[in-house]
């Protein structure tokens, strides 16, 4: 007889595939309770096997009589399918930087739009509009972060460096968006990458805090109705040094 932590995997993963058609695995699963009798929301870290190194979290409920119910903030997927059309954009300028690297896009889809059907909401203009209308604060599409192994540079300068990505953002994007570059030694992005594939964004906990640390980390935002990045040229060369400035502390 399977122990209820397999059952409950079977039955994300069976809804997974029932809902998306094709396959998934379920890394991890918690269940934070506050009481010991507390049937709380189950966080699963997921991931489709067609897209095996960047895993999303799901929330669920289960009930041995009811089964397995979705959370109000859904399975995740649909965010990750957006997420990975953001990474595909920013690949083409870092695929130009450094031969490793780590992408991980980062997208929440607003609770009030989960109703919307996934062949639509995940289509990465209807989903720009979406925000595009929203009000000031919730017009943010998204962040990329980017982690560079530093030993696989492949030479471009800093300013050609800046403008890549600048103009990724401008030309791909299509409203804000936040962008962060962790410049990494081998080591630390070795790490790092490990890390990032086991776990979805915001999970990385002090494990990634501690890869992280003392690398140097650049991190800006294009914003709405603007076509160049918030932070200049040279706050991304110093940031690049490692100097430390206001923002970045």
């Amino acid at each position: 007889m399977d122990t209820k932590k397999e059952v409950i995997t079977k039955a994300i993963e069976s809804h997974l595939q029932e809902k998306y058609g094709e396959e998934f695995e379920v890394l991890s699963w918690n269940q934070p309770k506050l009481l010991p009798s507390d049937n709380g929301v189950i966080h699963a870290t997921c991931i489709a096997k067609s897209d095996p190194k960047h895993p999303f979290e799901g929330r669920y409920f289960y009930d041995e009589k009811l089964g397995l119910e979705e959370g109000t903030f859904g399975d995740g997927y649909a965010d990750r399918l957006l997420a990975k059309q953001m990474e595909l954009k920013v690949e083409k300028a870092v695929s130009q930087v450094a031969e490793k690297y780590y992408i991980q896009g980062d997208i929440t889809i607003p609770k009030e739009w989960q109703d919307i059907p996934v062949e639509e909401i995940s289509q990465w203009e209807s989903y720009v509009a979406l925000r595009n209308q929203s009000e000031p604060k919730r017009k943010t599409l998204g962040s990329v972060r980017v982690f560079v192994d530093v030993t696989t540079m492949l030479g471009k300068t800093d300013e050609e460096e800046y403008r890549m990505y600048e103009e990724v953002f401008r030309e791909e994007m299509g409203g804000e968006a936040l962008l962060y570059i962790y410049y990494m030694d081998k080591k630390n992005f070795q790490q790092a990458e490990e890390i990032l594939e086991e776990r979805a964004p915001g999970n990385g906990g002090s494990d990634l805090d501690e890869a992280k640390e003392n690398q140097p980390y650049f991190g800006t935002i294009m914003r709405s109705g603007t076509d160049i990045f918030a932070d200049s040229l040279e706050i991304f060369k110093a940031a690049k040094q490692g100097k430390e400035q206001e923002k970045y502390k």
